[in-house]
């Protein structure tokens, strides 16, 4: 946890390295010190048929998924090292944003809930 899902529009493409977009993501959340060193899960996509404001133009938004049990103010701090990380990247990209949401820990499931030896934070193995 956290899983970072980077959306943008392919303008981006020509104006940064997308690699260099996930990582600056990647470490801005892994910066923050809210998660265990390895937990943050970055991936981008690129959408080709968008509009922003009813016209085409570049955006960047990361939605960020994570355990319920942050408090808005963590969770603020999260979304807003993110943005500056990309506002670095990207200074002439005016639609920048970030969102913070919770999983909930009664249903999320992954392979280290499904009794395979490995415990996810605030569950308990089966």
């Amino acid at each position: 946890m956290p899983h970072c899902v980077i959306e943008c529009s392919a303008s981006i493409e020509a104006k940064a390295d997308l690699d260099n977009l996930v990582k600056a993501v990647h470490d801005a959340a892994d910066a923050t010190g809210l998660f265990t060193p390895g937990d943050v899960k970055s991936r981008l996509t690129v959408y080709r048929h968008d509009m922003v404001g009813g016209r085409k133009d570049d955006y960047i938004h990361v939605t960020i998924g994570l355990l319920s049990g942050r408090s808005d103010r963590e969770k603020k701090m999260l979304s807003e090292a993110v943005v500056r990380a990309l506002c670095g990247l990207l200074p002439d990209v005016h639609f920048v944003s970030a969102d913070v949401r919770d999983f909930r820990v009664e249903t999320y499931s992954n392979r280290a809930s499904l009794n395979f030896g490995e415990r996810v934070a605030g569950t308990t193995p089966r």
